[in-house]
């Protein structure tokens, strides 16, 4: 049970990530969007705090200071302050006892290859990221296989049709380079963007993952190309352009790549599957995926885990559940407010263990999958579509037996896209 002023709490936080709100802060997001978003969280921490604390507190903020505090936050929010007799019902489900799930071994340059046929196309690709979401894959592979799960390189394709894409998006690569790197001191001095992700680009660039071998010391070649790869990438995408965290998402991939075109175009795919919507308490974990709470190496397997779009496309979201549920017993016997929360959960930063939150992450899942009165809206955030109904059969044709319908072509149609397709986002 909870009162009105629950209620506007509940609808300030959906306003705050609407569109057509979001758009209003739309240009500090894109300068500093960690920083910009816990910034607007933290003029609401006493409210919040104020609300979870109970009615046995009686000192709560009047509706008309809540409503002016949230109106200066998510601008156009409209609160209804007029009282509202009785209460608003939230529904509460048991999800009975959590299965117990087990991890796998890396999948080898070996089992790779019997995924492979005789032209190089993939096969068993259902089975083969059941096995990579079990147990990650070995490193030697890396370079080969995230092509295949970030969408460079379509799976049913062959060698020779991998190898005319490839020189095909060689050279858009270097016609989009060329665009930037031809632009005159002159011209750049007129293109306020292009100085903005310029100065943003080399900031971010010179702190980036400098205690990797592969970035560390000075005039290194590995920064030289991920500042080039991003400065493109404000080519690619003229209306994004660059935003504070891409050079974090980039890292990794250039540094399983080792190849300026191969990272540019699995990066490409890697931001088309970005979401824009991110949870408060969560927010890092989800603009630069888990980057800075796990080390470099346990990023390479998490990310590739979820890129296999499974058990669902939203699989990042149930971590973060996984890692709040592997904290929820110390935040609540300390009574945490939000401030608190959000330094807790800050300071986890390398103290996760990878394996174990991939496992509770997993069996959270099935928890909530097997929960028969689950509702409709989590299984589309999480990414589980309700499968499709039925085909109504012509009018003019008796319903097919259950064998016949079986082995018709639209069943299997139907069944085999009953699994999440892959595609991120949080």
């Amino acid at each position: 049970m909870v009162s009105s002023p629950n209620r506007a709490l509940s609808q300030s936080f959906e306003n705050l990530l609407d569109e057509n709100n979001f758009g209003l802060v739309n240009q500090k997001f894109r300068n500093d969007p960690y920083v910009t978003t816990l910034g607007g969280f933290s003029k609401v921490t006493n409210y919040i705090f104020d609300a979870f604390r109970g009615t046995e507190e009686q000192h709560q903020r009047p509706p008309e200071e809540v409503a002016d505090l949230l109106g200066e936050v998510i601008p156009g929010l409209e609160i209804n302050q007029q009282e509202e007799p009785g209460f608003e019902v939230i529904t509460r489900m048991d999800l009975g006892v959590r299965p117990p799930v087990s991890r796998s071994d890396p999948v080898s340059s070996e089992e790779w290859s019997r995924h492979q046929d005789a032209e190089g196309r993939m096969i068993n690709v259902p089975l083969l990221k059941q096995i990579i979401f079990k147990g990650g894959l070995c490193h030697a592979k890396r370079k080969e296989a995230w092509k295949f799960l970030l969408g460079f390189f379509p799976w049913e394709s062959t060698v020779e049709e991998r190898k005319v894409l490839h020189r095909a998006k060689t050279d858009e690569y270097f016609r989009m380079k060329l665009q930037w790197k031809s632009v005159s001191e002159q011209q750049e001095r007129r293109n306020s963007k292009l100085r903005d992700c310029r100065s943003l680009i080399e900031k971010d660039v010179n702190r980036t993952d400098r205690t990797n071998r592969f970035y560390e010391g000075l005039d290194n070649p590995g920064l030289v190309l991920l500042h080039d790869i991003l400065m493109t990438y404000c080519m690619y995408d003229f209306d994004l352009g660059y935003v504070q965290g891409m050079s974090d998402l980039l890292s990794p991939v250039l540094y399983v790549m080792e190849n300026e075109v191969d990272a540019f175009w699995c990066f490409v795919s890697f931001m088309d599957q970005m979401e824009s919507g991110y949870l408060y308490f969560c927010f890092r974990w989800l603009l630069i995926r888990f980057k800075r709470e796990f080390s470099f190496q346990d990023v390479l397997r998490l990310w590739e885990v979820m890129w296999t779009g499974l058990p669902c496309q939203n699989f990042h979201l149930l971590l973060c559940c996984a890692i709040l549920d592997s904290e929820k017993q110390k935040i609540m016997e300390e009574n945490y407010g939000f401030n608190e929360i959000l330094k807790h959960i800050n300071e986890l930063s390398m103290k996760l263990e990878l394996e174990e939150i991939l496992q509770k992450a997993e069996g959270i899942g099935l928890q909530i999958k097997s929960c028969k009165d689950l509702p409709a809206s989590i299984s589309s955030i999480l990414g589980w579509d309700p499968p499709a109904p039925p085909p109504a059969p012509p009018p003019a044709l008796r319903t097919p037996q259950r064998g016949a319908a079986c082995s018709s072509p639209l069943s299997r149609d139907s069944s085999a896209q009953n699994g999440c397709s892959p595609a991120f986002i949080s």
